[in-house]
């Protein structure tokens, strides 16, 4: 199949065309610069696989939880293409495109990724079965979910940060870090194909990002009506 797809959850931002057999990637550490680099990605990646929007079977995109402003710019950019050319856009949770290389573990899979001041997106998987609803929490509220004698398999962009930090609290968790060598993009691609094969609808023109918490500019708003 012919596919765009883009990881715009974290700072790091991944876009990726595949044109049959042959996938063009590129990853771009830019921080807050998303906006400005996203539109060049995608014209780059796709120029390079050798297809246009017309060419595309389909698009995915990681719909959230993340980064308010990056989550946006990623489906606004895929919607344009479903507008335009009439091409499905499937929207992905990022925590299950993050844990799904890992959906054939024994363990339990935590897939997480920074929120702020030492909270963190989380969810649970077994077997690549969701088991816990996307959320947003502490790690001493996570920790609690976890039976301390069973082997946790943590992944995506915040494992590293999230060991580290439960180390710091309790040593007593066997917890295994998993960071992502490469991007998201192949698990998008297999998960939305796995949605094609099933048959399930693409997103909407209404459909939204996943958010699981309030963004800054909701709460400074909310607090000055309070006032």
């Amino acid at each position: 199949m012919k596919a765009l797809a883009i990881d715009c959850a974290v700072t790091k931002l991944s876009v990726a065309a595949k044109n049959e057999g042959n996938t063009i990637k590129l990853t771009l550490d830019i921080g807050m610069k998303q906006s400005e680099k996203l539109l060049p990605a995608i014209d780059y990646v796709m120029k390079e696989a050798g297809l246009s929007a017309k060419d595309l079977d389909y698009t995915t995109v990681t719909l959230g939880p993340g980064s308010f402003t990056g989550l946006r710019l990623g489906l606004s950019a895929l919607k344009a293409i479903t507008l335009s050319d009439n091409v499905p856009l499937y929207g992905i949770s990022s925590l299950e495109a993050y844990s799904w290389p890992y959906k054939k573990a024994i363990e339990t899979v935590l897939p997480v990724i920074e929120a702020k001041e030492d909270e963190f997106f989380y969810s649970f998987y077994i077997r690549g079965e969701k088991i816990r609803n996307e959320e947003d929490s502490g790690i001493e509220e996570i920790l609690k979910q976890i039976d301390a004698e069973s082997s946790v398999l943590v992944c995506g962009p915040g494992a590293k940060t999230f060991v580290e930090r439960t180390n710091e609290i309790t040593p007593l968790y066997s917890l295994h870090c998993f960071c992502p060598e490469n991007d998201c993009c192949e698990s998008l691609f297999e998960i939305a194909e796995k949605m094609i094969a099933e048959k399930k609808e693409p997103l909407k023109d209404y459909d939204g990002p996943l958010y699981v918490r309030k963004s800054e500019a909701e709460i400074v708003l909310e607090s000055k009506n309070k006032n």
